[in-house]
């Protein structure tokens, strides 16, 4: 029988939430709602990428492990062959848009990419809470131009003026620059002046609406065309 990638990710996270204390001592130690462990143990919900961090946070497993599936893009490593100096980042089947808002349609890992953990340090980012996702659109040209693969750390969430971020707003993903105001206000800017996008700006009564996926910490692209 073939087993899909998500039915792969549903039997870790259920085996994991039974043999690390269970539905209720881990809704204690993350903070999601027992009722929704109890799905992921029985595995009728799948989790979401955010609750998947916090799950390997508090039972001190690496991401990696959690979202592994079958190598789709770039180097296809035999498990013999990851050693200590790299790490399988995943890569999400979501295409962040660094535009007016892109769907999130799936969250599933579509495969692996492998990285030097040196590499990533170096960064300033902590290995084993990246990943990988897409951007689309041209509204954070140039610094991030129309389908580069990003890599963001889901461990730094605390937004600090002028970084750039992965944003959950309602039913949208989005990458955007974060800057704040004077009076308190988040502003997701666009680095593409010359397109006319306006700020998104979130007050005190919109932060229900806003979750960050990660900070931006390097981006990869093929050459571009002149412009």
């Amino acid at each position: 029988m073939v087993i899909d990638d998500e039915e792969l990710l549903r039997d870790r996270i259920s085996a994991l939430i039974r043999d690390r204390g269970g539905p209720k001592t881990l809704a204690e130690k993350t903070g999601i709602p027992l009722g929704t462990l109890n799905k992921y143990a029985a595995k009728t919900s799948m989790a979401s990428f955010g609750n998947v961090v916090k799950l390997a946070e508090a039972t001190g497993i690496d991401l990696s492990d959690l979202a592994r599936g079958a190598p789709r893009y770039g180097t296809a490593l035999e498990p013999a062959a990851i050693t200590a100096d790299l790490v399988r980042l995943p890569q999400f089947n979501v295409r962040a848009s660094a535009g007016r808002g892109l769907i999130a349609v799936d969250q599933m890992p579509m495969g692996e990419i492998a990285f030097g953990r040196e590499f990533l340090r170096n960064l300033g980012a902590n290995p084993e809470y990246c990943y990988i996702l897409e951007a689309r659109g041209d509204s954070m040209w140039p610094t991030i131009p129309d389908g580069a693969l990003l890599i963001a750390d889901a461990s730094k969430t605390e937004v600090d003026d002028g970084r750039i971020y992965h944003f959950n707003v309602t039913d949208k993903v989005l990458v955007k620059r974060a800057r704040w105001s004077m009076d308190g206000r988040l502003h997701l800017t666009s680095d593409n002046l010359a397109a006319g996008y306006v700020p998104e700006v979130f007050a005190a009564d919109r932060v229900h609406e806003l979750s960050v996926g990660g900070r931006i910490m390097f981006t990869g692209h093929a050459p571009m065309p002149m412009r």
